[in-house]
């Protein structure tokens, strides 16, 4: 397959035509410093490509402007470059990156991840919870997930204190109805 080229033929260089020699020095020069782009001017090459119509007669020189240091030969040789290797990828010559992202590029939104289930307090967990609520109290969760209820960290335990306490009040209110006494909160007007 004969590679694409954007332009036919590279204009000659000048070069000096006095000997055979200098030209080879000229051309070898000319070739290292065609084949050295910086990240910038890569950049600016690219940002006036975007920027230009490509079938435009003064392209090249339109991008010599925003390239400065670069002669049109190597402007040109530049974009055939690239456009040899689009075609490469294209054809399958030369597979596409695969470009992973990071983590850092990545930012996560909490709710789109399913939710983790609690795991179930086991009934020596609550025993241990019981005991770090007598020696600790009421709201001191740190202290009984640091010393009793090791398994569990303290928003863990103030959860499972939360609907402890909870079910107690339920409890409570559950026996007042059975024994005949109105709850305040059946009570409406």
């Amino acid at each position: 397959m004969e590679p694409f080229s954007f332009f036919p033929t590279a204009p000659s260089p000048p070069f000096p035509s006095s000997s055979s020699s200098a030209l080879l020095e000229s051309t070898a020069q000319l070739a290292e410093d065609g084949d050295q782009w910086t990240f910038e001017e890569n950049k600016r090459f690219e940002t006036a490509l975007a920027e230009f119509d490509l079938g435009a007669p003064d392209l090249f020189d339109n991008i010599q402007t925003r390239v400065p240091g670069k002669t049109l030969w190597e402007i040109k040789k530049h974009l055939d470059d690239l456009f040899e290797d689009i075609e490469k990828i294209e054809t399958g010559i030369i597979p596409i990156p695969d470009y992973k992202t990071t983590p850092t590029q990545v930012k996560s939104n909490p709710r789109s991840q399913p939710r983790k289930k609690g795991v179930i307090w086991t009934e020596e967990e609550h025993k241990l919870f019981l005991q770090g609520l007598k020696i600790y109290g009421k709201g001191d969760w740190k202290s009984i997930s640091r010393h009793c209820v090791m398994s569990r960290n303290p928003t863990q335990v103030a959860s499972h204190a939360q609907k402890y306490f909870l079910r107690l009040q339920n409890s409570a209110e559950s026996e007042q109805n059975a024994n005949g006494e109105c709850s305040t909160s059946n009570n409406k007007l």
